[in-house]
């Protein structure tokens, strides 16, 4: 079968690009497009009932980097009637611009937490309110363009938006568009389409991940013995995706000086018995349901961690020490 190039399967020519059927390519068209957007605007920001009290949600985080406020501030004004309608926390810019605008002591309208600026904690503590589970949408006016100090609370904020499955919109485009779907799910009264706003949701990948937890607590409660499984005890060994390597198979020399103690002895033979186990099991990728070293290497304390077995070796610091230690008995005497 012939293999299609991009630029035919996108159906480019050669001198342009692919673009809308619908695109604007005249000022006429332009400025109709413009009349269909400042429509759709003017259907939002109409008054309206919510058959949602503010308490009865989750709070809306307003955020935008500094580059941005300009943006967020006319969005605040835009579309202050759907706003007004939640509990509105952000950081202490965007704050101060919600009560400017609508009246700090106004009766009508219910503010969630004022948060300290971002780069001091202002971030950090909206990412705190998603774990308390009473956020439920964040409009974020990320500037794309600008380094920020508070670069690991930003992508902290953003992390957690996603492992919670809360709304995010992180452009003046999108959070437009999201006004028209949160005007409908509150003067309809329909839960469904923000259901962020009333339970804890959390992204696809959680149940995975809270799976291996449940796996490793087995694993540390069963000591590591995969074996203890099969006998009945929570643990690992029916888990064959788990894995664990001999961080070190080169053959170790057991021979040892005359001088050399007996505990050096010991230890070489020691390891040359659990490398010659490891060889014969070749444990590069071992299933944790196979039965496990003998109790004779474990009691001598030659299995080291979760990921394998690493023989005890002599150092070879003690024998050069020993070496130059003999050298210099022989021109002393």
């Amino acid at each position: 079968m012939a293999r299609t190039s991009m630029r035919e399967q996108m159906n480019i020519g050669h001198r342009g690009s692919r673009r809308s059927t619908l695109q604007p390519t005249n000022d006429d068209e332009r400025q109709a497009l413009a009349t269909e957007v400042n429509d759709i605007a003017n259907t939002v920001t109409a008054p309206f009932e919510s058959k949602f009290a503010p308490s009865d949600m989750r709070q809306l985080a307003l955020v935008a980097h500094n580059h941005m406020k300009p943006a967020m501030k006319e969005f605040i004004q835009t579309y202050s009637e759907v706003l007004k309608k939640f509990r509105i926390t952000g950081t202490q810019t965007t704050m101060r611009m919600c009560k400017t605008l609508w009246g700090e002591d106004n009766p009508d309208i219910e503010y969630g937490l004022t948060c300290t600026s971002g780069p001091l904690g202002g971030d950090a503590q909206i990412a705190a309110l998603m774990c308390m589970e009473d956020l439920g949408a964040l409009i974020f006016f990320v500037d794309p363009l600008s380094a920020h100090p508070h670069q690991a609370d930003i992508d902290s904020l953003n992390r957690l938006s996603n492992c919670g499955n809360v709304i995010v919109c992180p452009n003046p485009t999108s959070a437009m568009s999201m006004m028209y779907t949160l005007k409908g799910a509150l003067e309809g009264g329909s839960r469904g389409l923000i259901p962020s706003f009333f339970e804890t949701l959390e992204s696809p990948a959680v149940a995975e991940y809270k799976a291996q937890q449940e796996l490793a607590l087995a694993r540390a409660v069963t000591g590591g013995q995969p074996g203890e499984a099969a006998a009945g005890r929570p643990g690992l060994g029916t888990d064959p995706s788990m894995y664990f390597r001999a961080q070190d198979s080169r053959p170790i020399d057991t021979d040892s000086d005359d001088d050399d103690d007996d505990d050096d002895d010991d230890e070489d033979e020691d390891a040359g018995e659990l490398l010659d186990e490891v060889n014969v099991r070749q444990a590069r990728r071992v299933s944790l349901a196979e039965p496990s070293f003998s109790e004779a290497a474990k009691e001598k304390g030659l299995v080291s961690n979760l990921y394998g077995v690493k023989p005890k070796k002599r150092s070879g610091a003690r024998k050069m020490m020993r070496s130059i230690g003999k050298s210099m008995r022989k021109i002393a005497f």
